[in-house]
């Protein structure tokens, strides 16, 4: 087996600083002498997903505009986590309480990925959620907009298949948490 090396960073450089993203120019050396000038990184906060499921089957889905899509997608609760958030299962509860209106008997960890480890620095942690129900009004950040889905879960893996979940790491996180929750298996 070949063994890999790291790339050798000699420069580094901030392009683009906001509340939601660091763009990031290094310059590189990979280990066979080639450079890599620039390589843009893109830092982000965590994430979080939460897949919640009620006591009487249906799993709490949100649908929502996504600007850079042009469309209206159907989704898992969830988003940034912030800094006080602490875990992903504190972070989990608030951004699904957030959107909507939910809370649940149960939080747990599921598993933590990576988005995309080529050119993001973050990671995306899966929330399971049991026994959800509603519990409030949401709340939404400035420009969010959703309407609040159940969906038996028996229906899960054909609005997977038709393609109405749009994300590809939202049906990781669908298909990681369900196994977990005793509900599919692969």
């Amino acid at each position: 087996m070949t063994k890999l090396g790291h790339w050798r960073v000699t420069d580094s450089r901030i392009v683009l600083a906001d509340r939601w993203i660091r763009v990031r120019a290094d310059s590189c050396v990979a280990p066979s002498g080639d450079v890599v000038d620039p390589f843009y990184v893109l830092e982000y906060a965590d994430w979080v997903h939460v897949v919640a499921l009620t006591d009487d089957d249906h799993l709490v889905m949100n649908r929502q505009y996504r600007h850079a899509a042009g469309a209206v997608h159907l989704e898992l609760p969830g988003g940034v986590m912030d800094a006080a958030d602490g875990d992903p299962v504190v972070g989990g509860a608030r951004e699904f309480r957030e959107e909507t209106g939910f809370g649940a008997r149960e939080f747990r960890h599921v598993v933590t990925l990576r988005p995309n480890p080529s050119t993001h620095t973050n990671r995306v942690h899966t929330v399971l959620a049991l026994g959800a129900a509603p519990a409030g009004a949401q709340s939404f950040d400035n420009g969010e907009e959703i309407a609040v889905e159940l969906i038996p879960v028996p229906e899960v893996l054909r609005v997977i298949r038709e393609g109405e979940v749009q994300q590809s790491t939202h049906v990781a996180s669908l298909l990681l948490a369900l196994a977990a929750a005793g509900r599919i298996a692969f």
